[in-house]
């Protein structure tokens, strides 16, 4: 029996074999009546591809790396999906690390994947991440690497974000509106940009109300559990107490909820709170947690979008995608 090969499809239409390959990676500069011969005759004759040799011959495979640093939190558990979606159409699939907010795995993993030769690497960095040398490492081997929800100015690439700044500036908005006036920022580590977008922004909606920024209600929250419950605690003990919360995280806001009504503060009477990332268990908590809801299953598809318009297009310039975020109302405020 013939051995079905790239040149089996080429030779019966008529093209040439780059043209069936590039076909079959569903390249962009391939016609869509081109791709769609080759793909029925392809699947007519059974075609197999040979990986091995792919890998061998371009020295990479058809997976794409990705680290998170918990596959757990709601917005990567919503990302990953986003990302296998695309991958599968371009005959890709994922190969996902958790680093655990680890500098040092994160280094370990981001070496392990180029050791197995990924085609791109799309990383959410570590909260504890500070340098930067593994990431240009990746850059020099010509593996395209797209940054997504936390971003660093450090590093110039293609990256997904949301405006992190205006979703804070909105959020104490409303609080304003609501008549807090002592509302506290608890942040996440200072060298994280997102966390210092939010406090950027949090700073700028309480001026622009005409309402001086208090130094003291400004709180840098370990993301650790017990040094959080520690921050939340003193947050919630003090003689002069908020009367709204913005958090950092869902997971801050949560406890937060939890154990003011331990206290016996009334949220939102008493207390407002918001976070980030509208995890699905904000609708199970008594009151409802309100948070600023990001696109995570779109910022998963643009993400992989970005590594394969680099793989495909030796003029790529890097991107920076921004996408809208919600601040979904609920009965915390």
């Amino acid at each position: 029996m013939e051995e079905i090969s790239l040149k089996t499809i080429a030779t019966r239409l008529g093209i040439s074999i780059s043209t069936v390959s590039r076909a079959l990676r569903n390249h962009p500069d391939i016609k869509d009546s081109t791709k769609k011969a080759v793909f029925e005759l392809a699947e007519q004759l059974e075609y197999e591809p040979n990986q091995l040799a792919a890998q061998l011959l371009n020295r990479r495979s058809n997976t794409i790396g990705v680290l998170v640093p918990k596959i757990t939190y709601s917005l990567y558990a919503q990302a990953i999906p986003g990302m296998a979606e695309v991958a599968e159409r371009y005959g890709y699939q994922l190969l996902i690390c958790q680093t655990d907010d680890s500098y040092e795995k994160e280094i370990r993993q981001v070496q392990s994947l180029l050791s197995s030769r990924v085609s791109g690497i799309i990383l959410s960095l570590s909260a504890n991440t500070t340098q930067f040398d593994h990431l240009r490492k990746i850059q020099s081997k010509k593996v395209p690497l797209v940054l997504f929800n936390r971003d660093c100015e450090e590093i110039a690439c293609s990256k997904v974000i949301i405006d992190n700044h205006k979703a804070a500036y909105e959020a104490v908005r409303v609080l304003i509106r609501k008549g807090r006036q002592r509302i506290a920022y608890l942040g996440g580590p200072t060298h994280l940009q997102i966390s210092q977008k939010r406090l950027e922004g949090y700073r700028q909606a309480l001026r622009d109300a005409g309402v001086p920024p208090d130094e003291t209600l400004i709180k840098v929250v370990s993301l650790e559990k017990d040094a959080m419950l520690a921050s939340l605690n003193e947050v919630l003990d003090a003689p002069e107490r908020p009367d709204a919360i913005l958090a950092y995280s869902d997971q801050i806001a949560q406890w937060g909820l939890v154990m003011a009504k331990r206290k016996g503060i009334r949220i939102p009477d008493e207390l407002a709170i918001i976070g980030f990332y509208n995890e699905p268990a904000n609708e199970l908590l008594d009151p409802p947690l309100s948070s600023v809801a990001q696109p995570a299953f779109e910022m998963g598809v643009r993400a992989v979008e970005l590594v394969f318009s680099e793989l495909n297009n030796a003029r790529f310039t890097f991107d920076r995608v921004v996408l809208e975020s919600t601040l979904v109302v609920r009965e915390s405020i």
